[in-house]
């Protein structure tokens, strides 16, 4: 079972963006009442009332980074719980070629683009479910084993 750090916590989508052979990681915000404070994560957000988790992600990813998702495939998902009630974690993955030019974050504390053989040298910096994520990613997309 994947502890919840925080009290606020609701259903969630993220996206793997891959970029060559690169990741793009969010620095996040160094504020103790969020996931994970100043560790990396996938970018991505909360799921609104009204949308559903592929919609959440492409407006989460657009208003983080200024990147358009065009094409994105679901990945898995994760349950987590948090006292008696349980959230679910999406997970989605895209490859696109470069950054766009009004490539900018506007949450967290920046970026960090990661190549694939170095991942497991930032794991202790990676959210667990990240980390868990782009493994998975890794071994069915490449047949590649992050340790």
């Amino acid at each position: 079972m994947i502890r919840v750090p925080t009290k606020n916590f609701a259903n969630s989508s993220f996206a793997i963006i891959e970029i060559g052979n690169s990741f793009l990681l969010q620095k996040r915000d160094n504020i103790k009442n969020i996931w994970y404070p100043s560790m990396l994560g996938l970018f991505g957000g909360r799921i609104e009332n009204h949308e559903n988790e592929y919609d959440a992600l492409k407006r989460e990813i657009l208003e983080e980074t200024n990147i358009i998702l065009k094409k994105i495939s679901f990945l898995c998902d994760f349950r987590l719980k948090n006292k008696r009630s349980f959230f679910t974690r999406y997970i989605f993955y895209t490859k696109i070629k470069n950054l766009p030019k009004n490539f900018k974050v506007t949450e967290g504390q920046g970026y960090i683009l990661v190549k694939r053989d170095k991942l497991f040298s930032y794991k202790k910096m990676i959210i667990p479910t990240d980390y868990v994520s782009l493994s998975y990613y890794l071994r069915l997309k490449y047949n590649y084993y992050l340790l």
